[in-house]
């Protein structure tokens, strides 16, 4: 599969995934992991991480990779979550 279909099929996993946590995109490339075989890198960007647990932003990847699989994709999903209202702000020190 190529990235750009890579992609459709992330966005359409991850936006329906978890609708509270506002889902905002996702950088989704090929890359390879430390053994050198290849993988797929997601970064997901959400407004909020959902109070249910299990987290389901981190358990999406079983989502991804299940309907990357059905595709024909058999290559490693890793994913991080980049949660916006998570995010530390610091002041600048002079």
């Amino acid at each position: 599969m190529t990235d750009q279909q890579i992609s459709e099929i992330v966005h359409d996993v991850l936006r329906n995934r978890v609708p509270a946590a506002q889902f905002l995109g996702a950088d989704v490339w090929s890359d390879t992991d430390f053994d050198g075989d290849p993988i797929i890198r997601v970064t997901a960007r959400y407004g909020h991480r959902p109070t249910a647990k299990p987290d389901p932003l981190i358990a999406a990847v079983h989502d991804l990779r299940s309907a990357l699989l059905a595709r024909g994709e058999d290559r490693f999903v890793f994913l991080s979550n980049d949660v916006a209202d998570e995010q530390r702000v610091e002041e600048d020190v002079d």
